[in-house]
């Protein structure tokens, strides 16, 4: 069971956990259990803020796109790569993380909260978009609807900074959104060896590389921040604001993650 007492709680029935660095099996387990969680009161919400040690994921498939003609490679399970994979239940193919990313994990239940999960999904990467533009002043930003994510394209380059994939289990969303946030040698490195969600490894960028500089841990915190508070006011406008001091009483004593 979920201990709510241990999460943000800044309206009602919305419920914000930060983890920075968090094992991505162990992160991965606990959304499962927000999932249940939800399922069974799907008033409430559940916004994981976190980044994961140095990993890839595997999804069920990557989506045949029409009309485009990008040819997207599938991942081989030949490859040698120099960090763990882990299969997961999402859709799309091969994709990564590592410590220095943002990654967001909205728990929903879409019925509830009336909600389609590609809405949701794009809902997500226009707040990632216009903070980045706002925070970083960071033009020539794109949300490609073909080639899923948030892109940097101008004359002379494409890359792709943010990807998205959501899964949906009885109607409640979990995984999400990571945007590569600081430059990690070693991840953008082992990307030369594959084509994570089909595209060559050397199209993905980081932010402090197309900032053309060094960008502050507590930055990545800010831009946190202000991203929850973004989504909460787009999302759940609805949603009177909670006095501090107040308890919910939906707050469970239960074990903690």
């Amino acid at each position: 069971m979920i201990d709510l007492s241990l999460f943000e709680n800044p309206i009602e029935n919305v419920f914000i956990l930060k983890k920075w660095n968090w094992d991505y099996l162990e992160a991965e387990k606990f959304q499962l259990e927000c999932v249940e969680y939800v399922r069974n009161h799907p008033d409430v919400v559940i916004l994981i803020v976190c980044s994961h040690p140095h990993c890839f994921t595997l999804g069920r498939g990557l989506q045949k796109i029409k009309g485009n003609d990008v040819t997207l490679v599938d991942f081989d399970p030949s490859t040698s790569l120099p960090f763990p994979i882990h299969s997961i239940k999402r859709g799309g193919g091969l994709t990564f993380h590592y410590p220095g990313q943002f990654v967001f994990y909205p728990i929903i239940n879409l019925t509830h909260h009336k909600k389609a999960v590609f809405d949701l999904m794009m809902s997500i990467m226009i707040i990632t978009k216009k903070l980045l533009e706002d925070q970083f002043n960071l033009n020539g930003l794109v949300i490609r609807r073909d080639l899923l994510g948030v892109w940097f394209e101008n004359d002379f380059s494409k890359a792709k900074i943010a990807s998205i994939g959501l899964a949906v289990n009885r109607f409640n969303t979990y995984h999400g959104l990571a945007l590569n946030f600081f430059k990690d040698q070693e991840m953008f490195q082992a990307l030369k060896l594959t084509h994570p969600c089909g595209l060559p490894g050397d199209i993905y960028r980081d932010l402090e590389t197309l900032n053309c500089n060094k960008i502050p841990l507590s930055l990545r915190d800010d831009f946190a921040q202000n991203f929850i508070n973004e989504f909460i006011a787009s999302s759940f406008s609805n949603h009177l604001m909670m006095d501090k001091q107040r308890s919910s009483s939906l707050i469970s004593t239960s074990t903690s993650f």
